[in-house]
């Protein structure tokens, strides 16, 4: 009996210890989970772009088509990226003759602009050089007649705007009211189609005081890649976001990029413009079409 009651009275002490591992075994495993947690989740929370912390603007492309229509299969990469994008809207700029050159295009061109026409995701507008406002203002506003004649040949032929080719950036009060008339003779044109888009390319940002309401759309950039690599943060800083739907940015030399990369670069331009070009071609960069469209066209963002 005596040995028994030793046991007995040992019994509790082993219950209260056995009492007291149970919560330091609880606590250990709730710092494992802790820790595993850390290790995996912190991670990628760090590696995986929160959702929407890069999303793009909605954006259009602004397309230079400065290539003859030799046959009827020479415009065929361009067909193929709009009509296999359907959600992304193009302005496509044609240009028969560093101009419009005769009064109506000839059949291999009209042919060309017809088909444009069928796609309910393009606007066209008509090329038109000024050399810096140095141009002969009637010449520049004959070459806008002579887009708005088309129209009355067939309305498929009709333009939607004008690209204003080599516009002057820095301030002229001359130069100012030269870029007012040719304005003005687009908004004015009843040959022009609705929305008459008056577009101007100086290449560059141009002085504010050439900000007009007339003008739609601006190419603020048309350079290479890698110039655009070095000016990328005089640009942010001096164009305002809010303003990106009158801007354009066009680059040229773009490298090949993996789709990730390709789609998180547009994605940046497109939240600074909103109408872009982009291609991989070091040379002749709209008198061809270059390897890399349709991986552009995938990376435009059609939705905000």
């Amino acid at each position: 009996m005596e040995s028994l009651k030793r046991t007995e009275g040992a019994s509790p002490p082993l219950r209260r210890k056995f009492n007291l591992r149970r919560p330091w075994c609880l606590a250990g495993l709730i710092t494992a989970i802790i820790v595993v947690i850390i290790v995996i989740v912190v991670p990628l929370a760090v590696i995986l772009p929160r959702k929407n912390a890069h999303k793009g603007k909605a954006s259009k492309v602004l397309f230079p088509v400065y290539i003859y229509p030799e046959t009827n299969t020479t415009w065929d990469p361009l067909y193929n990226a709009i009509s296999t994008h359907p959600e992304l809207d193009f302005v496509i700029i044609v240009n028969p003759s560093s101009g419009p050159g005769s009064s109506t295009p000839s059949t291999q061109y009209a042919t060309a602009v017809r088909r444009l026409d069928t796609y309910s995701n393009v606007q066209k507008v008509g090329y038109v050089p000024t050399h810096y406002a140095n141009r002969n203002l009637t010449a520049v506003l004959e070459d806008v007649a002579m887009y708005a004649n088309w129209t009355a040949t067939s309305t498929a032929l009709g333009m939607d705007g004008i690209f204003f080719d080599e516009i002057p950036y820095d301030w002229n009060s001359t130069k100012a009211e030269y870029l007012t008339q040719i304005n003005e003779a687009v908004k004015n044109s009843s040959g022009i189609q609705s929305p008459h888009l008056v577009i101007h390319n100086p290449g560059t940002i141009p002085d504010s005081r050439y900000d007009a309401n007339t003008t739609d759309i601006t190419v603020v950039f048309e350079q290479s890649y890698d110039y655009f690599e070095t000016q990328e943060k005089v640009l942010a800083k001096t164009l305002s976001a809010s303003n990106r739907t009158e801007y354009s940015y066009m680059l040229h030399s773009v490298p090949t990029m993996t789709n990730h990369s390709l789609k998180n670069f547009v994605d940046d331009l497109s939240r600074r413009a909103a109408y872009l070009f982009l291609t991989t071609l070091t040379s002749d960069y709209y008198e061809s079409f270059g390897s890399g469209l349709e991986e552009f066209c995938d990376a435009v963002p059609t939705k905000n």
